[in-house]
C-alpha cells in the first residue's frame, strides 16, 4: 500500500479541491473512522469525509499520525532554532550545544525529533557524569560478611553449610525508578521517531543503561511519582524526566471519561501548553514586585441554587491561566491563547470565557488574552463590555501579542540586559490597562 504524505501548518486547513491530494480520498477501515473521531472530538485536529472528498483542520496540536494509507504531519508555524530556544527555555533544558551547524539542519527537524533530540543528549550528559544511586535493601549469603548477619534466617537452618552466613546490607546502585524512567523514555522515543540515525543512537543508550537499569512499563502514575519526587540531589533529571513525560503524554488520548487511554499510532503535541508554560515562566522570572499565581480558581463565581439543584453537581469552577497579585489582591487576570490572533478572527468561545473573567469581580473589570505573534507591526485591542440597555461600559478585554521573535532575543540577552527583559513582559502584562 502506497502511503500517500499529507503536511500542513497548526491553524491550517486543506480541502478536496479537483488536484488536491484529498481529492477523492476517503477512510474505508472502521477503526481509523474510530481514530479520526476521537481526534476530532478531542479538538487535536478535525479531519471530515465530505462527498468530494477528505477536508483537514489543523489545531494548536502538531505532530504526525497514520491514518489508513495517510500520513498526517502537521507542524509549527515557527520552527528551527527560534523553537528550539524557546522549547529549552519554556522547560528548563540545558543547552548542550547539541547542534552542530556542519552536521546537522535543525530547521529541517519535524518537532517531535527536535524533543527526541534533546531527551537522548539530556540522559546522555547524565550518564556521563554519572547516574544517580541509592541504597538498594540486599539479602545474600556472602562469605564476607557485611551489612548484618541474618539471625533469624540462621537461627531456620539445621546446619551450617560452606563458608558463607546469610547477610542483610545495603547497597548503592543505579537501578532505581528515576533511572528506570529514562530508559522507559528511551525506549518510547525510538519508537516515535523517523529519524535512522537518531534510532541508532538510542538503541545504543538504552543498550548500555541496560547493563544495570531494569525495564519498565512507563506510564502516568510512574510519572508523576518520579516528577514529585525530585529533590535537590536529583534536580538535574528534570529536564529529562519533563521531556519523557511530554513524549509519554503525547502518543495517547485521554477518553472524556476518564476511564480509558487510546494510545494513537503517532504522535501530538499540544502547543497551547507549550505557551501557557512559557508565558509562565517569564512572568515568574521577569515580573518583578508582583505574585503571579498559575491556574488561579475562581471560587464561588458560579453555584447551583439548593432549592433547584436535585442531581447535587458541582459548580464548574473557572481557572484562568494566571492571576497576578500585589499585596495579596489580584490587579489582573491573564490567558494564554496559542493563535496569533492578529492574523486570524478572535473565536467567540474564547471572547466569552475572557468576558466572565473581566465581569468576574476580581481585578480591575478587566481580563487580558495573550497570544503569540510573528508579525512585528502588533498591537494591543480592547474590546468593551456593554450593558445593552443603557450602553455603559463595565468591564473589558484585551488581546495582547506576544512577539515570539522578540522573547527569543531577550532570552538570549538576559544574563547581560536583564532588565530589557523585565520592561517587556511588565508591557505584555499591563499595556491597555486602567489600574486602580
Amino acid at each position: 500500500m502506497n502511503v500517500l504524505n499529507v503536511s500542513i501548518k497548526e491553524w491550517e486547513e486543506i480541502l478536496p479541491q479537483k488536484g488536491s491530494i484529498l481529492f477523492h480520498r476517503f477512510i474505508e477501515d472502521e477503526a481509523d473512522r474510530n481514530t479520526i473521531k476521537i481526534l476530532n472530538d478531542n479538538g487535536i485536529v478535525n479531519i471530515l469525509e465530505l462527498k468530494d472528498g477528505l477536508q483537514i483542520t489543523s489545531n494548536s496540536h502538531v505532530g504526525k499520525i497514520k491514518i489508513g494509507d495517510i500520513q498526517l504531519n502537521i507542524y509549527p508555524k515557527i520552527d528551527g532554532m527560534p523553537l528550539y530556544r524557546l522549547l529549552k527555555y519554556a522547560y528548563g533544558l540545558r543547552d548542550l550545544k547539541m547542534f552542530d551547524e556542519a552536521i546537522y539542519d535543525i530547521d529541517s527537524f519535524p518537532f517531535y525529533d527536535l524533543l527526541i533530540y534533546q531527551l537522548y543528549y539530556e540522559i546522555l550528559e547524565l550518564v556521563y557524569r554519572g547516574l544517580n544511586k541509592q541504597y538498594k535493601k540486599s539479602e545474600n549469603d556472602l562469605k564476607t560478611p557485611r551489612g548484618r548477619i541474618d539471625i533469624n534466617k540462621l537461627a531456620t537452618r539445621r546446619a551450617v553449610v560452606g563458608a558463607t552466613l546469610p547477610c542483610l546490607y545495603f547497597e548503592r546502585n543505579e537501578d532505581n525508578e528515576l533511572n528506570q524512567v529514562l530508559l522507559a523514555g528511551l525506549h518510547l522515543a525510538s519508537e516515535l521517531t523517523d529519524d535512522r540515525n537518531l534510532r541508532i543512537r538510542l538503541h545504543m543508550l538504552c543498550k548500555k543503561m541496560g547493563e544495570s537499569i531494569s525495564t519498565i512499563e512507563l506510564n502516568r502514575v510512574i510519572l508523576t511519582k518520579v516528577l514529585k519526587s525530585i529533590n535537590r540531589l536529583s534536580e538535574h533529571y528534570r529536564g529529562a524526566l519533563e521531556l519523557t513525560n511530554i513524549l509519554f503524554e503525547s502518543q495517547g488520548i485521554q477518553l472524556e471519561d476518564g476511564n480509558g487511554y487510546r494510545k494513537l499510532n503517532g504522535f501530538f503535541f499540544d502547543m497551547n501548553m507549550f505557551f501557557q508554560s512559557l508565558i509562565s515562566k517569564l512572568l515568574h522570572d521577569y515580573l518583578i514586585g508582583y505574585t503571579v499565581r498559575d491556574e488561579y480558581t475562581l471560587h464561588h463565581l458560579f453555584a447551583y441554587a439548593p432549592e433547584f439543584n436535585p442531581l447535587r453537581n458541582i459548580a464548574p469552577k473557572p481557572r484562568p491561566d494566571f492571576a497576578v497579585m500585589q499585596g495579596g489582591k489580584v490587579i489582573c487576570l491573564l490567558d494564554a491563547k496559542y493563535k496569533d490572533l492578529w492574523n486570524a478572527r478572535l473565536p467567540s468561545s474564547w471572547l466569552y470565557q475572557l468576558s466572565i473573567y473581566a465581569a468576574s469581580g476580581i481585578g480591575n473589570g478587566n481580563a487580558k488574552i495573550l497570544y503569540p505573534s510573528m508579525t512585528e507591526t502588533a498591537k494591543v485591542q480592547k474590546i468593551e463590555i456593554k450593558n445593552p440597555a443603557t450602553g455603559n461600559k463595565y468591564a473589558e478585554v484585551l488581546i495582547q501579542p506576544v512577539s515570539l521573535p522578540d522573547v527569543v532575543k531577550l532570552i538570549d540577552l538576559a544574563g547581560i540586559e536583564k532588565h530589557k527583559a523585565q520592561e517587556y513582559i511588565n508591557r505584555i502584562v499591563f499595556e491597555g490597562q486602567a489600574l486602580a
